[in-house]
């Protein structure tokens, strides 16, 4: 038992869905121009092939983020440890 007689907190990661869903951005591999970030897929796709056809540039980076929160289920003794 740890020091003072408490026990350890149970703490978990799990995806965060109080807000948006996940964050798309797309990034040029060859000159790191970039779609800045989207709600969905859809822009930043559209963005590379605006940006192929202006440039000839062919090769991109897609950049998916989505978010995590911890919290604390109470202690591990509550939770069965």
């Amino acid at each position: 038992m740890p020091r003072g007689g408490r026990r350890p907190k149970l703490w978990a990661l799990r995806g965060d869905r109080s807000g948006s869903g996940p964050i798309t951005e797309a990034e040029c591999t060859t000159c790191l121009d970039g779609s800045g970030p989207a709600d969905d897929g859809r822009g930043p796709a559209l963005w590379c092939l605006a940006h192929a056809q202006e440039t000839g540039h062919t090769g991109f980076r897609r950049i998916r983020t989505d978010f995590f929160r911890a919290s604390c289920d109470g202690t591990a003794a509550e939770a069965g440890g």
